[in-house]
């Protein structure tokens, strides 16, 4: 087959079209001119090491800067997912219709309520958890994913050893 041969003059008439009309040379005087006053001087003022003012600024900087790295660590308190097994007894529990996907718990705080006495004399340290158990559940006749959301407290006794 022949392919027409493609008309390059009648592309680049309508290319030429396309390109911006060039500014005119007292615009661009104008332009150079409002550039070079917000430039100002050319010559970048020096930092003098022997003001105790500087001094002080750039320490006040550097310890804000400081402080905004160590805020932006996470903590050890910070929420944590961890992924349980999910027990058999759950699974059962729902309709044929529903299909249990999957089951996680978001460890949203922990806090530490001291020590303790129990009543046989040894000590102990209370801890109280904040967690939050997220369960996933499809029903089979729409499709639909459900998240089930349960917020617990749970409360653990950890045994004081003596040295």
């Amino acid at each position: 087959m022949n392919k027409p041969e493609p008309n390059f003059e009648e592309m680049e008439k309508a290319l030429l079209r396309l390109m911006p009309v060039a500014m005119g040379e007292e615009a661009q005087e104008r332009m150079e001119a409002m550039l070079d006053g917000l430039a100002g001087d050319s010559k970048a003022p020096r930092f003098d090491f022997r003001n105790p003012a500087k001094w002080l600024a750039c320490t006040g900087i550097a310890a804000a800067l400081g402080l905004g790295v160590y805020l932006s660590i996470p903590r050890q308190n910070a929420p944590v997912k961890a992924v349980e097994s999910v027990p058999v007894s759950t699974q059962s529990d729902l309709p044929p219709e529903l299909v249990f996907l999957s089951e996680s718990d978001l460890v949203e705080g922990m806090s530490d309520e001291g020590l303790y006495i129990d009543t046989g004399g040894s000590a102990v340290r209370k801890v109280r958890i904040r967690v939050i158990e997220e369960s996933q559940i499809r029903d089979e006749e729409t499709g639909f994913v459900v998240m089930l959301t349960e917020p617990r407290e749970e409360m653990y006794m950890v045994p004081v050893s003596n040295f």
